[in-house]
């Protein structure tokens, strides 16, 4: 699989989950604000670099970044609050991991 086809997956599985987590959030009594300045504030990642990247810069960065928002600790906090929820986030790690493992095969 090109590097291109498996970015457009993984942007599939982010708007899917994105979607699906909010819905979760809003019937759980917490505001969602969505908007993408508010987001990549929050994300606690750093900017993402402009310019011309190599495949194998692009393969290393959104390792990072993935396993940086795939923090488990946030889905064993969420079980106490919301199970539902919780669950979602587990088939969301499943799905990072997954990301994770297939860019780790592309650098070799």
């Amino acid at each position: 699989m090109s590097l291109h086809e498996q970015l457009q997956q993984n942007a599939n599985t982010y708007l899917k989950y994105t979607d699906l987590l909010a819905e979760r959030i809003l019937q759980v009594g917490h505001p969602v604000d969505g908007r993408t300045s508010v987001v990549a504030a929050t994300a606690n990642l750093d900017n993402y670099p402009g310019g011309y990247l190599s495949d194998k810069q692009v393969l290393i960065l959104m390792t990072e970044r993935i396993n940086t928002v795939a923090k488990r600790e946030r889905i064993a906090h969420l079980s106490k609050v919301d199970e539902v929820t919780s669950n979602q986030l587990q088939d969301l790690s499943y799905q990072l991991d997954k990301q994770v493992w297939k860019f780790r095969v592309m650098q070799q």
